[in-house]
C-alpha cells in the first residue's frame, strides 16, 4: 500500500503545506522512475507501484542533499514512510540514516518543523532495532537515543513534546520486551544533571525539564535504577521553586499509581519516608491546593502497595502516614479535604484488616492510628466534617463488629455532638447548619448500628431514662434505628425486640396511665410507645431468630394488634408479620426453582429468574433454617388467621384502601401458611356471610327509606369486606371452594345496582383463572361462563369493564385451547360481544383500550382458527356492522376496529387483501359526515388503505378520497388538517404531483404546488445535509489519518494559523471599539449649535475612532459624483500590491478554506444570502435602493432623486400573525430617524 495516499488527495489543495509536501513528493517519484530507467528493470517504468524501500532510498538520499529549504518537507515524507520500512533495512542501514539525521538535527539550530520531523525519523529507525541489550550496546544507538533525550528537555514546548512521545514510544517498546539496556542509560543520565544542577539556582528550569520527562519514564523503567531515581527526587520535596516542587510530586504520583511501574517495597518505603519528611508543620500552608493533594495521594498509594508486599514495614509507617493525611484534612481546601478523606479510607482498609483492629487494638501503632481518628471528631476539624463523618461511617460498614471497641469513643463522640448541634459554633467555610450537621452525626451512628448491631450500640450509648422511657436526648437515634436494622447485613433479632424494646414501649403505656401524669405527659408516653413500636417491621426485614423466639413475641403481636387504644400498632405489626412471610416464601422458591433444574425446565427457571426481585433471593440460602421459621410461623397461623379476618370485617375496603391492603396482605401471608381444613372452613364462612349480607340488603332496600337506608349501607359495606377476604382467601381454597365462589359471584354480574361489588365479582373472576388454571379446562365450566358472559353485557358498569375485558381474554384463550364441538364461541359469543369490545376501543383509560384491542385480535385469532377460509372475514363482516349504527361513536369504534384488523392480518391473510378495495369503498361514505370522531377514524384506515394497496387498485379511489379530504382541508377550526396535508403528500409521492392536481378543483390546485415546492425544498436541504455531513466526515477521517503525521511538523502550518488568528483578533478588536460610546467633537475656535437639526451628524462621532484626530483628516479624501469617497493607497501601493507576499496569499486562502468548511465564511453564499434578503424584503419605499454595496450609508443613483425613505402603508400588516414583521420593518425606518444606527 502506498503511504502517500492521504497525501495525494490534497494536491492542489488550499493548504499550502500540504501543496508543497506533494510538489517535493512529485518530484522524488520522478527521480524513482528516472532510477528505475536508468537501471533497466524489466518491470520499472510508471506501471509498477513504488515500493517503501525505494521511497526510503530517494528520500535518505534527498535529505542528505537537500538544500535548508526543503530539508523539513523531506524529513516530514520520510516520518511517513519510515513505518512500512521492514525492519532488516532500517537495521542494516541505521548506521548512515542516524549520521544523516544527527547532522540534520544538528544544523536545524531554531527551525523547530524540521527538529520535530527529523526526531521522528531517528526514532522510528531506533524503534525498527532489536530491543536487546547485545543490539543496544552499540554506540551509534545510545549516541541516537541520547539525541531523543535532549530534545525531550528542550526549552521549545512543541519539539520537547515531540521529544517525549518517541522517547516513551521506545521505553514502552523495550519495557514489553524485557530490555533494560536504556533504564541503566537514562538513570546515569538524570543523576548527571542532578550531580550537576542546583535545586535553588539558576538550573531549577533545567531540572523541571527532566523532572517533567521522568514523569513519563518512570512506571516504564527496571526495578534497578527506580529506586536511586526516587531518592535523587525526594530531595526536590522541599525546594524553593514552586514549579519544581509541584513537578516532582507529579512524577512520584505517576510512579505510585501506575500498576506497572516497578517498585521494590525499600524503594517504597523511601518514597513515603521522603514525602512525609518533607512536609513539615511550618510548609503544609505553603505548599497550596495542587502539592497538598499530591502530599496526601502519593504516600497513601505508596503505602497501600507496600502492604501488599511488605505488611510489617506498612504497619510501621501507617501511625506517620495517617497522622499526615489527618494534618491535612484540616485545611480549608475542600479538594484537598476530599482526597485526604479518600486516602485515608484506601490506607486503613488496605492495612488494618477486621482481624488486626479486634485483636491488636491496644497496640501502640493501632493506638496511634485511632487516636488520630477520633481527633477528626474534634471542634478543630468542624471545617470537613461533611467529608469526616462518611469516611467514619463507611469505616464502621468495613469493619464491622471488630470495631466494638476500637471505634467506641468515636460512637460516644458522635452522639454528644448531635446532642449539642445547636450549641456548636457556626462553621466558617460553608455554613452548615444544625440540621445539616446532626444529619451528618446520625450518618455515622446509623452505620455503627449496622456494624455492631442494636444491643451493642445501646451497651455503649444507653437509651432509657428513668422517668421519660426514652431519653429525650437521645430520642433522635429511633428513626436511626428504624432506617439501619432495615439495611444491616448482619440481620435483626427478635429477642432484641422482646427483650429491649417491648420493655420500653409496656413502660410508656403504663406510665400514660398513671393517675399523676398529665394528659400532656400521657399523649407524649404513648407517642413514645408507638415510636417504639415502629421499630418492628425494620426488625422483621431481616430476622435471623424466627425459628427460635417469634413464640417469645407471638401473642404481644395479636395483643397489640387487638388493642384499639393504639390503632397505629395494627399496621405496624402487619408489615413485621407481612417481611418475615415474604423472607419463609423464598423456600418454595427456590424448592421451585430446584424442581425446574432437575426436570429440564429452563424456559420457567430464566422466567422465575428474571421476575425476582427479592433481596434475600440473592442470598445464599439455607433451606433448613427457612423450614425451620416457616414452621414457627404456621404454628400461630390459627391465631392470626380468624384475628385478620375480624380487623378486615371491620372497615370499609372502599374507603380504608390503605389500611384494608396490609390486614389482606397480612392474611394472604399467613393463608399460606395455614392448614388446608382451615383455610376450607374459614373460606365458606365467609362465603355464607357474603351470602346474608348481600340478601338482607336487598330485603332492606326493598323496605323503604329512613333507618332502614343506613342498614342497607352497612350491610353493602359488609359485602364489600366478606368478598376482599374471599379473594385474599382464593390462591390457598381447593376446586370445590372455588366453584362455590363461582355460584355465589355469578348473579352479582347480572346486578348493576352495587357497581363496586360487580367490579369485585369480575375481579374474583380474573384471580379464579389466574390462580386455578383447572377451572376453565371443563367444558361444562367454560359454557356456562360464556353465557353468563353473555348474559352480562347489557348490566356491566363502567368500572367494571376493564376487569371484564380480562375475563374475556382469559375466556378465549380458553376457547382456543378446546376443540369446536356445538360452535359456541361462534353462536353466541362473538356475536354477541364484539359490539362491547368494539366500544370498549374508545374508551378514555388507555390501559382498557389497549385491552379491548388485544381481545379484538385474540378473538379474531380464534374465529380464523375454527373456520380457516372464512372465519376471518366472517368476523370483519360482524364488524362491519357497526358501520350502520345511529350513533357517531359506534360508527368511529368500528372504523378503528376495521383498521386494527387489517393492520394485523392484512399482510398475511389473502382474503383481507381481495377485500381491501370493498373495505376502502365502503369507509370513504363516511368522508360526507360531520361528526368529526367518525373522520378522524377514517382518515387513519385511509391511511393504512395507501399503504396497502397496490398502486393499481388504489388509483380508482382517487377522486373519492382527493374529494373528501378537500371538505376538511378547508375549514379553518378543524385538527385534520396536517393529517389531510399528509395523506395528500402521499399521493403525491405514489401517483405524482401532476396526476393528483388534475383532480383536485382549480380553486384548490394551489395547496399542491405548495406541496410541491415544500417537498422540493426539503429534498434540496436534505441533499444539501447530506453534502455537508459527508464533506465532514471526509474532514474528520483526513484529520484523523494524514494529520497524525502533519499535526506535529507543520510548522508553517502553524504559523498561518497564528497569523490568521491575529487577523480575527484585530477585527475583533475594531469591532469592540466601534461599538464604543458616542462624543462630542467640538472645534477650538467653533460654537456648536445644539439646536441645529444636523448637529447629531456633524458633531458625534465614536469615542473609540481615535482622540488624536487631526482636524483636517476628513477634508482630505475626495468624493465622486454619486457621494463616495476616494481613499487614496500608500506610496508603494503599486509597486509593492499593498506588500502582500505570496506566503501571505496563500495563509489568506488556507483560512478562507477553514472557514468555509466550518461554515463561517463563503462568499457565495454570502452573495446569494444578500440576494435572498433583498427578494424576501419588500423594498418598496423603504430606501434600501439606496444602500452602497460596498460600504455603509446611502448613495446617490443616477437619473434618480435624493435618498428618502417612507413607510408604505399595506393592510396585510394589520393582521395578527404578521405584527411581528411590521413591527420589524416599521422599528428599522423609524430607529432610523431617531438617529439609531
Amino acid at each position: 500500500m502506498d503511504p502517500f495516499t492521504e497525501l495525494h488527495k490534497h494536491a492542489g489543495g488550499a493548504h499550502p503545506q500540504k501543496a508543497k509536501l506533494n510538489v517535493v513528493l512529485a518530484a522524488i517519484c520522478d527521480v524513482i522512475y528516472e532510477r528505475r530507467a536508468s537501471g533497466g528493470r524489466a518491470s520499472g517504468g510508471r506501471a509498477a507501484p513504488i515500493s517503501p524501500t525505494e521511497y526510503f532510498a530517494a528520500l535518505m538520499t534527498a535529505l542528505d542533499a537537500a538544500s535548508d529549504s526543503h530539508r523539513q518537507e523531506v524529513a516530514q515524507l520520510l516520518s511517513m514512510v519510515l513505518p512500512d520500512v521492514p525492519d532488516a533495512v532500517l537495521r542494516g542501514k541505521f548506521a548512515a540514516v542516524a549520521k544523516c539525521l544527527t547532522t540534520v538535527l544538528q544544523e536545524a539550530g531554531d527551525d523547530a518543523a524540521v527538529l520535530r520531523s527529523a526526531s521522528a525519523c531517528l526514532a522510528l529507525a531506533l524503534m525498527a532495532q532489536e530491543p536487546s541489550a547485545t543490539a543496544w550496546a552499540r554506540p551509534e544507538l545510545l549516541r541516537s537515543f541520547q539525541l531523543l533525550l535532549t530534545l525531550a528537555m528542550d526549552s521549545r514546548p512543541k519539539v520537547r513534546k515531540a521529544g517525549h512521545k518517541w522517547t516513551i514510544d521506545i521505553l514502552e517498546l523495550h519495557a514489553a520486551k524485557g530490555c533494560d539496556a536504556l533504564s541503566t542509560h537514562i538513570a546515569s543520565f538524570a543523576e548527571n544533571v542532578f550531580a550537576s544542577s542546583s535545586k535553588d539556582g539558576k538550573d531549577a528550569q533545567r531540572l523541571v525539564l527532566l523532572v517533567a520527562f521522568l514523569k513519563l519514564a518512570l512506571p516504564l523503567l527496571q526495578r534497578k535504577v527506580v529506586a536511586s531515581l526516587v531518592a535523587a527526587l525526594g530531595k526536590f520535596l522541599d525546594a524553593n521553586s514552586k514549579t519544581l516542587r509541584l513537578v516532582t510530586y507529579e512524577a512520584l504520583d505517576a510512579l505510585s499509581a501506575a500498576p506497572e511501574s516497578q517498585l521494590t517495597a525499600d524503594a517504597l518505603r523511601k518514597l513515603v519516608v521522603g514525602v512525609l519528611d518533607a512536609q513539615s508543620s511550618g510548609s503544609l500552608e505553603a505548599q497550596g491546593g495542587p502539592v497538598a493533594i499530591y502530599a496526601v495521594r502519593v504516600p497513601s498509594q505508596a503505602l497501600v502497595r507496600l502492604a501488599a508486599v511488605n505488611s510489617e514495614a506498612a504497619r510501621e509507617l501507617l501511625p506517620r502516614v495517617v497522622s499526615a493525611i489527618c494534618s491535612h484534612i484540616a485545611t480549608e481546601n475542600d479538594r484537598v479535604q476530599r482526597q485526604a478523606t479518600r486516602s485515608l479510607l484506601n490506607v486503613l482498609k488496605a492495612t488494618l484488616t477486621p482481624d488486626v483492629l479486634e485483636t491488636e487494638s491496644t497496640f501502640e501503632d493501632v493506638a496511634r492510628v485511632l487516636a488520630s481518628l477520633q481527633s477528626l471528631t474534634s471542634l478543630r476539624f468542624q471545617g470537613a466534617w461533611n467529608h469526616v463523618f462518611p469516611l467514619i461511617a463507611e469505616l464502621f460498614r468495613f469493619y464491622g463488629s471488630a470495631s466494638r471497641h476500637a471505634l467506641e469513643s468515636i460512637i460516644v463522640t458522635c452522639c454528644e455532638l448531635h446532642e449539642a448541634a445547636d450549641q456548636l459554633p457556626q462553621q466558617q467555610q460553608g455554613g452548615k447548619s444544625a440540621q445539616a450537621l446532626s444529619e451528618l452525626f446520625a450518618l455515622a451512628a446509623g452505620a455503627a448500628v449496622e456494624a455492631l448491631g442494636p444491643r451493642a450500640f445501646l451497651e455503649i450509648v444507653p437509651i432509657d431514662h428513668p422517668t421519660e422511657v426514652v431519653s429525650e436526648q437521645r430520642a433522635w437515634l429511633l428513626p436511626v434505628f428504624r432506617d439501619a436494622l432495615r439495611a444491616s447485613q448482619r440481620g435483626g433479632e427478635l429477642a432484641f425486640f422482646a427483650d429491649v424494646i417491648l420493655p420500653m414501649a409496656r413502660a410508656g403505656e403504663a406510665g400514660a396511665r398513671e393517675p399523676s401524669v398529665t394528659p400532656l405527659q400521657a399523649k407524649k408516653m404513648q407517642n413514645r410507645a408507638i415510636q417504639l413500636w415502629s421499630l418492628f417491621p425494620s426488625v422483621c426485614a431481616r430476622a435471623v431468630d424466627v425459628d427460635t423466639h417469634f413464640k417469645k413475641v407471638a401473642k404481644v403481636l395479636a395483643s397489640a394488634m387487638a388493642d384499639k387504644r393504639y390503632p397505629e400498632l395494627r399496621l405496624a405489626v402487619c408489615q413485621g408479620l407481612q417481611a418475615l412471610v415474604k423472607r419463609t416464601r423464598a423456600l418454595q422458591k427456590s424448592v421451585a426453582r430446584r424442581y425446574h433444574r432437575e426436570t429440564g425446565d429452563a424456559e420457567l427457571e430464566d422466567a422465575e429468574e428474571e421476575a425476582e426481585e427479592d433481596e434475600a433471593e440473592e442470598e445464599q440460602l439455607d433451606e433448613a433454617k427457612l423450614a425451620r421459621d416457616r414452621a414457627a410461623l404456621a404454628k400461630f397461623s390459627g391465631r392470626y388467621v380468624p384475628l385478620l379476618l375480624s380487623f378486615v370485617e371491620e372497615l370499609d375496603p372502599e374507603k380504608d384502601t390503605e389500611r384494608a391492603q396490609v390486614l389482606l396482605d397480612t392474611l394472604e401471608g399467613f393463608a399460606s401458611l395455614a392448614e388446608a381444613e382451615l383455610i376450607g372452613t374459614t373460606f365458606k364462612k365467609v362465603m355464607q356471610k357474603l351470602l346474608e349480607a348481600t340478601t338482607e340488603a336487598k330485603k332492606v332496600e326493598a323496605e323503604g327509606a329512613g333507618n332502614h337506608s343506613k342498614r342497607a349501607t352497612k350491610l353493602r359495606q359488609t359485602s364489600h369486606a366478606q368478598m376482599a377476604l374471599a379473594l385474599a382467601l382464593l390462591a390457598h381454597v381447593d376446586d370445590s371452594n372455588v366453584a362455590l365462589l363461582y355460584r355465589v359471584i355469578k348473579p352479582y354480574l347480572l346486578d348493576d345496582a352495587d357497581a363496586a361489588m360487580q367490579k369485585r365479582s369480575y375481579s374474583a373472576l380474573v384471580a379464579i383463572c389466574d390462580l386455578h388454571p383447572k377451572f376453565l379446562s371443563e367444558e361444562s365450566q367454560l359454557q356456562d361462563l360464556t353465557r353468563a358472559i353473555c348474559e352480562s353485557l347489557l348490566t356491566c358498569s363502567v368500572p367494571a369493564k376493564k376487569m371484564r375485558l380480562r375475563v374475556l381474554a382469559h375466556l378465549i384463550r380458553a376457547l382456543q385451547a378446546q376443540p369446536a364441538t356445538d360452535g359456541l364461541a361462534e353462536k353466541e359469543l362473538v356475536p354477541n360481544l364484539v359490539g362491547e369490545i368494539m366500544l370498549c376501543t374508545k374508551e378514555a383509560n388507555g390501559k382498557a383500550r389497549e385491552a379491548a384491542f388485544e381481545l379484538l385480535v385474540a378473538m379474531a385469532m380464534l374465529l380464523r382458527a375454527r373456520d380457516p377460509q372464512n372465519g376471518l372475514m366472517e368476523f370483519i363482516q360482524m364488524v362491519l356492522g357497526g358501520l350502520a349504527a345511529r350513533t357517531p361513536h359506534m360508527r368511529s369504534a368500528a372504523v378503528i376496529c376495521l383498521s386494527r384488523l387489517v393492520f394485523e392480518f392484512g399482510r398475511e391473510e389473502p382474503s383481507i387483501a381481495q377485500a381491501m378495495p370493498a373495505l376502502l369503498k365502503t369507509v370513504l361514505m363516511l368522508l360526507h359526515e360531520k361528526a368529526r370522531e367518525v373522520i378522524k377514524s377514517v382518515i387513519g384506515f385511509m391511511k393504512l388503505g395507501i399503504a396497502v394497496l397496490p398502486k393499481e387498485q388504489l388509483e380508482q379511489f382517487l377522486p373519492d378520497i382527493i374529494n373528501g379530504l378537500l371538505v376538511w382541508i378547508g375549514e379553518s377550526k378543524n385538527r385534520f388538517r396536517a393529517k389531510t396535508r399528509i395523506i395528500l403528500i402521499k399521493l403525491c409521492r405514489k401517483f405524482g404531483y401532476e396526476h393528483v392536481a388534475a383532480l383536485v378543483p382549480e380553486e384548490d390546485r394551489a395547496l399542491i404546488r405548495h406541496i410541491k415546492k415544500t417537498k422540493e425544498r426539503e429534498d434540496k436541504k436534505k441533499s444539501e445535509l447530506a453534502a455537508e455531513a459527508a464533506e465532514r466526515r471526509a474532514a474528520k477521517k483526513n484529520r484523523d489519518t494524514f494529520e497524525e503525521f502533519m499535526a506535529d511538523s507543520d510548522d508553517e502550518g502553524d504559523d498561518d494559523e497564528a497569523a490568521a488568528m491575529q487577523v480575527l483578533k484585530r477585527k475583533k478588536d475594531l469591532h469592540k471599539k466601534n461599538k464604543g460610546g458616542k462624543v462630542i467633537r467640538e472645534d477650538e475656535d467653533d460654537i456648536v449649535d445644539f439646536l441645529d437639526d444636523n448637529a447629531a451628524v456633524k458633531n458625534i462621532f465614536s469615542a473609540q475612532k481615535g482622540g488624536n484626530d487631526d482636524e483636517d483628516s476628513d477634508d482630505e479624501f475626495q468624493m465622486t459624483k454619486d457621494g463616495r469617497m476616494i481613499i487614496p493607497g500608500g506610496e508603494d501601493d503599486d509597486m509593492e500590491g499593498g506588500s502582500d507576499t505570496d506566503e501571505e496569499d496563500k495563509i489568506k486562502q488556507d483560512v478562507a478554506s477553514q472557514l468555509q468548511r466550518m461554515g463561517l465564511h463563503n462568499s457565495k453564499n454570502d452573495k446569494n444570502g444578500r440576494a435572498k434578503r433583498k427578494r424576501g424584503d419588500d423594498d418598496s419605499g423603504n430606501g434600501r435602493e439606496y444602500r452602497a454595496k460596498k460600504a455603509s450609508g446611502d448613495v446617490k443613483k443616477k437619473g434618480k432623486l435624493e435618498p428618502y425613505a417612507y413607510i408604505p402603508l399595506d393592510p396585510k400588516l394589520m393582521a395578527k400573525r404578521n405584527k411581528r414583521e411590521a413591527v420589524t420593518r416599521y422599528g428599522g425606518n423609524v430607529g432610523k430617524r431617531r438617529g439609531k444606527k
